[in-house]
């Protein structure tokens, strides 16, 4: 009997090939990813997910690459457009042997400013935004007259960092807080120390909250304007300052601004709002400004002037405060480097 006309394979490299592919079938593999939800990276988490299925031999075909990214953009524009405090979940599986398939999911983790905080506080050491006062707040309370005759409103008051201090030297003070956990915390502060201090509970765009009217010497919000979304917020937050300012008092915020040559892209935009850092231009807040009775009388550094002011001992008020100030929790480039920083704005009421 003749030998079959057929030549068998022997290279190696063809045949170890071969047995990788009966490998990949008898393969179980599970995974999960939680991605910051920024619309603007949805195509490099379409290649970061073919590319992870890829390596465990479940490579996409083009049709099924593209169902991904369909599925991934729905779900990025829910979360990113519901709360910038949501992010996406991709698990994935592979399907039982001798299936060389794979199977995943995307869901949306919902959260909100206040469920955000609610996990800070159990599962981080206080204090939560740093021992002491701004010194720019500080600075500013004290050079508006004696303490006893200056009010001053702290909105997004948190635990009280600025408020309890001020407070304590003398100032009459009044908080604004919308979340739960943080409130807590500073009425506890308050009731420790027996001060004298009202405190508004709820958004202070909402209708519940009722402050008084042109009253208060000093308005300030910290660390405020970075969870805000867009100009519409900022120009009603800034009106509701400007109502309750007496004439000649001074409101005081911080804020990301991006320096004068530098263009803001949509993904800088998105990161920026997801990453607590929501980032404006100067002239973005001059619009916000148009039409309010308001003078600037001051743009500085916050990394700068607190570094600069604060005791030696003091410094820096938190772990992440030095990075985050200069903007490297947007961009990761050494310091000085970043095009966009805190700044402490100040604007009299005319």
């Amino acid at each position: 009997m003749s030998a079959p006309n057929t030549k068998v394979e022997t290279k190696p490299a063809v045949l170890r090939e071969a047995m990788m592919k009966r490998v990949n079938r008898r393969m179980v593999a599970q995974g999960s990813l939680v991605l910051p939800a920024a619309p603007g990276l949805l195509d490099a988490y379409t290649e970061l997910l073919a590319t992870q299925f890829r390596i465990l031999g479940r490579a996409l075909t083009t049709d099924e690459q593209a169902h991904l990214r369909r599925i991934l953009s729905d779900k990025l524009d829910e979360a990113y457009f519901g709360s910038p405090f949501s992010r996406l979940r991709v698990t994935w599986g592979t399907d039982a042997p001798p299936a060389v398939s794979l199977s995943y999911v995307v869901t949306v983790i919902h959260s909100t400013m206040e469920s955000e905080y609610e996990e800070w506080t159990r599962t981080r050491e206080p204090p939560l935004f740093g021992a002491n006062p701004d010194a720019k707040v500080m600075d500013v309370a004290r050079s508006l007259g004696a303490p006893a005759s200056v009010r001053c409103l702290d909105i997004g008051a948190g635990t009280g960092r600025n408020t309890i201090p001020l407070a304590r030297e003398g100032f009459k003070a009044d908080a604004v807080e919308a979340a739960p956990a943080l409130i807590k915390l500073l009425q506890d502060g308050i009731a420790s120390e027996k001060l004298d201090i009202r405190v508004f509970e709820g958004d202070v765009l909402g209708a519940k909250i009722e402050l008084p009217r042109a009253h208060y010497q000093l308005v300030f919000l910290c660390e405020v304007l970075s969870h805000f979304r867009d100009l519409e917020g900022v120009k009603k937050l800034f009106a509701r300052a400007a109502d309750t300012l007496a004439p000649g008092g001074v409101l005081l915020f911080s804020a990301f601004i991006a320096h004068d040559s530098y263009t803001l892209d949509k993904l800088a935009r998105e990161l920026s709002q997801v990453f607590w850092s929501t980032v404006f231009t100067r002239k973005e807040l001059a619009t916000a400004m148009d039409g309010l009775p308001f003078e600037r009388v001051s743009d500085e550094s916050v990394h700068a002037y607190e570094k600069e002011h604060l005791p030696p001992t003091a410094w820096p008020p938190t772990g992440w405060f030095s990075e985050w100030t200069q903007g490297q929790d947007v961009f990761a480039l050494p310091e000085g480097k970043c095009p966009t920083e805190l700044r402490w704005i100040a604007y009299q009421r005319a």
